[in-house]
């Protein structure tokens, strides 16, 4: 019995993959907090579509491979997902990309050769001492070379296209003997935006995948490492304003989920601060908070004498914050005071003060 259990839990060890039982992820990403987008609208755009603007973006994801695995990472997936509705993807790079091992074209030749030979032989004899031989050969050959150069195989080094009808775009590489997936990639991304449009936010997720063998010499198993997610904030280059509401909403974002994390156990076990809750507390426990963010939306007043104040502080700021990007992302008019606050930060340095989450 012992023996059974110990090969069961050796069976169930080989067959995780080495690169999940480390400590953390050994592919890393990383994404800045901020993207410029610079105008790039031309006159024929324009005029096919009144009202937006293009925009271009380059988009620089890093990523770090632990030597264990070099030789074992075969593809990275990047997926840009737009959060604004009536933004639209118009172009991307690279493009889907295919590539051959070999520097130019494959020679092959075919040779045909043909070989004819005969021999006639006669003999007439009238007794051993009178008669006659006759002998009659011939040898003919030929020889047919044909030379073709064939387009080699090709392999797909890349490839990108957009999802969610046109509102994000994906990117796809594969390792090749010619190609690296670990350092930096940049993405080229052409938006359509509304012409009200100054600043939003977008996801950038990150996926690898790598192929190992569970046991030296058993076949290979390809393995989906965990997902990456980053929250990303775009505005337009030159807008000093749209800079500086785009870093307010990544530095409150940040903000709001540090003091959620860090006042975890807190909400958790927060109670009613009434005596009358307090008493009943005691037979029945009181239920769960619940979603923070949930909760603070529905019942504000409620939520706010259940929670801890720094909690509910930078859940406000976090709202206000967000309210003054959607005011530049052209779903609704700016808002009234947009000229003030420009006056305001016309001359104010950009800064942004954020730890790794």
């Amino acid at each position: 019995m012992v023996r059974i259990l110990c090969t069961l839990t050796l069976v169930s060890i080989l067959g995780i993959s080495p690169a999940v039982t480390w400590g953390g992820s050994p592919v890393q990403f990383d994404v800045g907090y901020l993207t410029p987008a610079a105008d790039v609208t031309t006159p024929e755009f324009q005029n096919a579509r009144p009202g937006y603007r293009l925009l271009h973006m380059d988009l620089m994801i890093s990523t770090m491979v632990d030597s264990r695995i070099a030789d074992d990472l075969i593809e990275t997936t990047f997926f840009v997902e737009l959060h604004n509705p009536r933004i639209q993807i118009e172009d991307f790079s690279p493009q889907t990309t295919l590539q051959s091992p070999y520097a130019g074209n494959i020679s092959k030749e075919n040779r045909t050769e043909l070989d004819i030979n005969g021999k006639l032989s006669a003999n007439e004899r009238f007794d051993k001492s009178l008669g006659a031989d006759a002998s009659l050969g011939f040898n003919r050959k030929h020889a047919t070379v044909e030379k073709v150069d064939i387009l080699p195989e090709l392999k797909l080094a890349a490839a990108s296209g957009t999802i969610h009808r046109g509102r994000g775009v994906y990117f796809r590489f594969n390792r090749t003997s010619q190609t690296s997936l670990e350092g930096t990639t940049m993405l080229g991304i052409v938006l359509a935006v509304p012409e009200g449009w100054s600043a939003d936010t977008m996801s950038i997720r990150c996926l690898a995948k790598i192929r190992q063998s569970l046991v030296p010499g058993a076949p290979s198993k390809e393995t989906d490492l965990p997902e990456t997610q980053y929250t990303v904030a775009i505005y337009q280059a030159g807008n000093r304003y749209a800079a500086e509401v785009a870093e307010r909403y990544i530095q409150e974002e940040s903000r709001w989920i540090q003091t959620k994390r860090k006042y975890a156990d807190e909400i958790h076990d927060r109670r009613k601060d009434s005596p009358l809750d307090y008493l009943t507390s005691i037979v029945r426990p009181s239920k769960p908070i619940g979603n923070i963010d949930q909760r603070l939306a529905r019942s504000p007043k409620e939520a706010a004498r259940q929670l801890p104040p720094p909690v509910v502080d930078a859940y406000y700021r976090f709202q206000e914050a967000k309210s003054l990007l959607d005011g530049c992302s052209g779903i609704r008019p700016l808002a009234k005071t947009q000229t003030q606050e420009e006056a305001a930060i016309a001359n104010s340095p950009i800064r942004i003060e954020l730890t790794d989450e």
